[in-house]
């Protein structure tokens, strides 16, 4: 099957916009992959509650998790919770409520004690299995799970400019039914995630306004960055058929491409505006920590997924251990953290560029090789032969299934067909080639359509500086301050405790908790500058901060940007 499927890939070449009749076939192409008028997000607002009462348990517990977690009695409460089934979740939406119920209940499970749970019990673990099976997706909390399936919208705000926590979205003795996923849209008012001050979340571990807004400020720039899909598809398109007015229509979408980029950058740094790096680095983040290269915090295999009693049986598929004194079945799993690595979009862009990343991630310095492969339903050992495809192409497994398609899908589109790939990079630079072999110079659309893309790259190569500078001041300079009394209190006060911000951040086997004596010296600023090396370089003791992906941090988004910054001095 051509890599275009519904793009027309015979016939006579259009030579221009009018003739190419591009908008329905390319409209086909995004409804079967589910990609909609926002994006990657869903077309209407996510399901806010499950509608069978059978789920009202779940609810529930969901309706009150952050104030469970700060008692410290989350754990207990899901220890009585209900193994509840499957077979009653209907429709998509239902099942991707249902994903994003069981990913907090996990982390939540995993992370919410004095030390980390290596073993998820079974009123988790069995429906979550479940339901990440129907869709596709890893049991763990994913960008899908945390940002894509995880607000809603409301009516256009007051003057008041205060973002308040989400509120609960019923009264805790009642968990009505929904009509229809459209239930959540006021009569008057346009669903439009693009509007950030209209954004609340659905759920979160902490109840913080700062956790919201990190949340938030993600779905407003998938919201933002829709526009720009059908338009570099169009842009493909003209290329791979070879177009006489591809540089036309190409250099108009380069553009297109840079002012869209630029508006998703500024909203990204609206992330100073309500989300307090304190409270980030040391409340938020640990609870968005994988459980793969945990194994110095007592997660050597990752998480063990308990299905129930074994049966004693020989063959029974999966692990046994033994829990609380009783032998278990189920499966050890190790997966990667939620992590905007994961975000469809950003890949989009560099696929559509030809940009190559080659970096493994150089995952969590403290992995080992007992952890598990974070492959969605893989369990098995890794051997010392195997290896880790690059980060960027890994982490497509924890996205939706329509939308990891659609990106296999543009990532084999290029000049010519045949789905070789290559995207516009590859246009470029068979254009430039073809110039030299002619002896002669590029002409001027040449030239326009080549510095066009030259300067799409060097405005993704600034978003990504944004995310480093981002990065420096959420994570980098809070791991080298100290920690603050009321981060303390529950935490490292007592022996025995784990300080989970911390190990998320790779810091853990420092005798200081990671803090070294410099605190604020972070050496770049208000807005978190940093140096390459030394503490500056997002080092403490010779460990490098991990992120909850599991990549050596600053290293890793470093050559991710240079990367970029090469993919556009093709021909050059």
């Amino acid at each position: 099957m051509s890599p275009y499927e519904h793009l027309p890939t015979s016939g006579p070449k259009p030579t221009s916009d009018a003739d190419a009749g591009l908008p329905d076939h390319i409209q086909s192409l995004l409804n079967k992959y589910d990609v909609t008028s926002n994006g990657f997000l869903p077309e209407g607002p996510p399901l806010e509650l499950l509608p069978d009462e059978y789920y009202a348990p779940w609810e529930e517990l969901i309706r009150r998790l952050p104030e469970s977690l700060d008692a410290g009695i989350f754990r207990e409460e899901v220890d009585t919770l209900p193994v509840l089934e499957t077979s009653r979740l209907k429709r998509e939406e239902e099942w991707r409520r249902a994903y994003v119920v069981l990913c907090f209940f996990a982390h939540g499970y995993i992370w919410g004690g004095s030390r980390p749970s290596e073993v998820l019990p079974p009123s988790i673990s069995l429906p979550l299995l479940s339901v990440s099976s129907h869709l596709s997706l890893p049991p763990i909390a994913t960008y899908a799970s945390l940002n894509l399936w995880n607000f809603r919208c409301v009516a256009p705000p007051s003057t008041s400019q205060s973002l308040p926590p989400s509120p609960p979205l019923t009264p805790a003795s009642s968990t009505p039914s929904l009509p229809s996923t459209t239930q959540a849209k006021t009569a008057d008012k346009k669903f439009d995630p693009t509007d950030l001050s209209r954004l609340r979340t659905l759920h979160t571990f902490t109840g913080t306004p700062s956790e919201s807004w990190f949340y938030l400020v993600s779905v407003a720039m998938e919201a933002q960055g829709a526009y720009i899909i059908p338009v570099m598809l169009r842009a493909l398109q003209a290329i791979s058929l070879r177009s006489e007015s591809w540089k036309e229509i190409t250099t108009k979408a380069l553009r297109e491409l840079v002012t869209c980029v630029e508006a998703v950058g500024e909203l990204l740094e609206r992330m100073y505006e309500r989300c307090e790096p304190m409270v980030f680095y040391h409340q938020i983040r640990p609870f968005l920590a994988g459980s793969k290269g945990m194994s110095a915090v007592g997660l050597p295999r990752g998480v063990f997924y308990d299905l129930g009693p074994a049966g004693g049986e020989e063959g029974e598929e999966g692990d046994t251990e033994v829990v609380r004194g009783e032998k278990r079945k189920g499966k050890w799993m190790a997966y990667r953290g939620g992590s905007n690595g994961q975000s469809s979009l950003i890949q989009f862009w560099d696929l559509v560029l030809g940009v190559e990343h080659v970096s493994h991630g150089n995952s969590s310095p403290h992995s080992s090789s007992s952890s598990s492969s974070s492959n969605p339903g893989n369990t098995a050992t890794k051997t010392t032969e195997q290896k880790d495809p690059p980060f960027h192409e890994e982490v497509r497994s924890y996205m939706p299934l329509p939308h990891r398609q659609f990106l296999s899908l543009v990532s084999r589109m290029g000049p010519g067909g045949g789905g070789k790939g290559g995207g516009i990079r590859k246009a470029i630079t068979e254009m430039v080639a073809t110039a030299h072999q002619q002896a002669r110079e590029l002409t001027k659309e040449e030239m326009e359509v080549q510095e066009a893309f030259t300067e799409a790259t060097r405005a993704l190569a600034r978003f990504r500086d944004l995310h480093l500078k981002i990065v420096a001041r959420y994570i980098v300079i809070p791991s080298r301050q100290k920690v603050p009394e009321e981060f303390r209190s529950r935490g490292e006060k007592r022996d025995g405790v784990v300080n989970l911000a911390s190990v998320s951040s790779g810091l853990h086997e420092r005798g200081d908790n990671g803090m070294g004596d410099e605190g604020g010296k972070e050496g770049g600023g208000e807005g978190g500058g940093w140096k390459e090396g030394g503490k500056e370089g997002g080092k403490e003791g010779g460990k490098e901060l991990t992120g909850t992906g599991g990549t050596a941090l600053l290293p890793f988004l470093k050559q991710t940007r240079d990367e970029t910054l090469r993919a556009g001095e093709v021909g050059r």
